[in-house]
């Protein structure tokens, strides 16, 4: 009830993801004495964090660090709020001689309630689970692209792939998810790494050429002149016959992206391929002019938590679909939608114009390679 509370009038929610970085160094140095040195920076944490929030806020432990959700305020004011936690947050470590090494890391974000769910997931982790995830984060992989009508292969493609011991998702920023933001980071060393891993493949004959195969590329990559200049000369020594027949899917496109930019990237990726489809975050709704671009094919990945596609979440996400299916169709492009697990959601998911579909149920993920995802 206090979460609805304070939610704004749309149903989002701002919130604070307070992590505490470096904390596997003081574990390893503190061997039997870690619990004790957990109980101390959590405790010690949670009184720094206790004088920057108020009544109203919600601050919940989570994992190596703490979840705040904040009250509405005025523009600007949660993201000095969280400026002033780290910064406490910092002396606080430094003015310990056994926590010196720790630094926080505060990211603001503003949520669906599939997106808040999806960071309860997340940030609920035993530190275990956070551990064992980490030493195989993300790979890249070839997944089948499959029809959502007869869930047959279609074609394959090539891209990050993020990995859980419950599932595995295409994605080069696991908390893109999230809210549709990058915060910063960069992906174009992945990138390189994926064109290296296709050429070798192709080049050795691994990779068949019964169907057609696609690539990603990062929407971050794209959005720089640098980097892109220096994918696309990378992608010009791939096999003409590849190009000729592949296509490209520019993943992850950050909420807010000029429609000019996006169309820029598909004129320069167009003299190289002959198909791309763009990848959204699922909450973005200014899609009215995509169809400008030249893309083949447009949609987005859905919420990672596993409530989104059954009971009464699943309608909601229907709903979402539907919206996504009327405006991309009616812009004569198709509708590919990433992260599918359940059969009887994917079945209806199709019925509501869904055309393209990738997920846990439908193809096994054939990793290629590991990778080093962001800068």
């Amino acid at each position: 009830m206090r979460l609805r509370a304070i939610s704004h009038d749309d149903g989002s929610i701002d919130a604070a993801q307070v992590k505490v970085i470096g904390l596997d160094d003081i574990r390893k140095a503190a061997g039997a004495r870690w619990p004790r040195m957990r109980e101390q920076v959590c405790a010690g944490s949670l009184a720094i964090l206790s004088k920057h929030t108020g009544p109203k806020d919600v601050v919940i432990p989570a994992g190596d660090g703490f979840l705040i959700v904040l009250a509405e305020a005025a523009a600007g004011h949660n993201e000095a709020r969280c400026e002033q936690m780290r910064q406490a947050l910092s002396q606080f470590y430094l003015g310990d001689n056994g926590l010196q090494t720790l630094r926080p890391d505060v990211t603001t974000r503003t949520l669906t309630a599939d997106g808040f769910a999806d960071l309860l997931a997340f940030e609920s982790r035993s530190d275990q689970e956070v551990r064992a995830q980490s030493a195989q984060l993300e790979l890249i992989a070839r997944i089948g692209i499959c029809g959502a009508a007869d869930c047959k292969v279609i074609a394959d493609l090539v891209c990050p792939v993020h990995r859980t011991e419950q599932s595995a998702r295409l994605a080069y920023n696991s908390d893109f998810v999230l809210d549709g933001r990058h915060h910063g980071r960069t992906f174009h060393d992945t990138d390189q790494a994926l064109l290296q891993v296709v050429a070798e493949a192709l080049a050795g004959g691994s990779i068949g050429s019964a169907r057609p195969m696609g690539i990603t590329v990062h929407a971050a990559t794209m959005q720089r002149r640098r980097s892109r200049e220096q994918f696309l000369t990378a992608l010009a020594t791939l096999p003409a016959e590849w190009r000729r027949k592949g296509f490209v899917s520019i993943a992850e496109i950050e909420r807010g992206t000029p429609l000019m930019s996006i169309t820029e990237w598909c004129f320069a990726l167009r003299a190289m391929v002959s198909r791309i489809c763009l990848d959204f975050h699922y909450s973005d709704h200014a899609i009215t002019g995509i169809g400008a671009t030249g893309a083949w094919a447009a949609g987005f990945h859905l919420p990672a938590h596993t409530g989104a596609q059954v009971g009464v979440r699943a309608a909601r996400t229907l709903d979402q679909i539907d919206f996504w299916s009327k405006r991309v169709r009616g812009q004569g492009m198709r509708l590919t939608v990433n992260g599918f697990h359940d059969r009887a959601f994917l079945h209806n998911a199709a019925r509501l114009g869904v055309e393209i579909a990738t997920g846990d149920c439908l193809q096994p993920i054939q990793p290629m390679h590991r990778a080093a995802l962001c800068v």
